[in-house]
């Protein structure tokens, strides 16, 4: 699971590598055309035109396998890694904790159960989960990683050692709550 500094290392990368084949094979086609080019700019020419051609229809598509290779947030590969996922710390759901678990009311939604003050288990409303069952991730993912265990599991324990965050919910990744809205604050 990537940080988004590791994120937007990888879409700089990821776009340098696109910019850089695109213009080897605009330079390419330049070179077949007698170097009359220039990209059709300074008078229209069909050399230029194509070494236009060449480099935009490279680099998108060098952009599109970068993309699927890396995993890359399309927002944060178009910026050249300017833009980056928040961490998942930052939008991860508080619940609700239980210190004492045998007088544990259904239809509380999602809570933490602990005894002597360690998380033991996760109510879902329906059955309570084992701690040592429910996924986990360190606060500093990036949400967009949490696609993979999302697909597995309905929610994720955000946590860092001893810090627990919240969950992130299959529903809070699918609906983009991450993406637009603010921060929760705890």
């Amino acid at each position: 699971m990537r940080t988004p500094t590791q994120v937007r290392t990888t879409a700089f990368i990821a776009y340098a590598l696109a910019v850089v084949a695109a213009l080897l094979v605009s330079f390419v086609v330049h070179a077949l055309f007698g170097s009359q080019g220039r990209g059709g700019f300074m008078d229209l020419n069909f050399g230029g035109i194509l070494e236009t051609l060449a480099f935009v229809f490279t680099f998108s598509n060098a952009l599109l396998l970068a993309r699927v290779s890396f995993h890359l947030p399309i927002s944060t590969l178009m910026t050249c890694g300017i833009l980056t996922p928040p961490p998942a710390k930052n939008f991860a759901q508080k619940l609700e904790t239980l210190e004492n678990p045998s007088t544990l009311e259904l239809g509380l939604g999602l809570t933490v159960l602990r005894q002597n003050g360690k998380p033991v288990g996760i109510h879902d409303g329906r059955r309570t989960l084992d701690w040592d069952k429910i996924a986990k991730i360190s606060g500093n993912v990036a949400v967009t990683e949490l696609r993979a265990l999302l697909a597995k599991s309905d929610f994720v324990a955000v946590l860092d050692d001893d810090a627990f965050y919240g969950v992130i919910t299959q529903d809070m990744f699918i609906s983009g709550l991450w993406r637009g809205l603010e921060p929760s604050r705890s």
